[in-house]
């Protein structure tokens, strides 16, 4: 998963907001707040669990990318725009790729 936010002071905060939710369920498979090299842009990124989808570990973590993309999203504005974007990326064993969410797919379906 990776997280990024724009550089006024608002978005800094939900960034923050969403980083420190991003390190209560995912503890050390987080990332550092990363600052962009234009326009104040700021990044965190999830490691991705590892494990395979149907097992136990596999299960745990969709739950929690769950939770934190729920979270990013009622970050959101009352018009549903979002200063916080995120992507999450999935991976299998046969090195597919596959866009699993992001909060701007949510804003176009309403």
């Amino acid at each position: 998963m990776v997280v990024t936010g724009d550089s006024y002071p608002k978005a800094q905060e939900k960034l923050d907001l969403a980083h420190k939710k991003a390190v209560e369920l995912f503890e050390d498979l987080v990332s550092p707040v990363i600052q962009g090299k234009t326009n104040g842009y700021q990044s965190f990124f999830i490691a991705p669990d590892g494990s395979k989808e149907g097992w136990d570990l596999s299960d745990e973590y969709d739950e929690k990318r769950k939770q934190l993309a729920d979270y990013i999203d009622s970050l959101a504005y009352g018009d549903g725009s979002n200063c916080v974007q995120f992507v999450d990326v999935g991976f299998d064993e046969c090195y597919e790729v596959e866009v699993d969410r992001t909060n701007k797919e949510r804003v176009d379906e309403d």
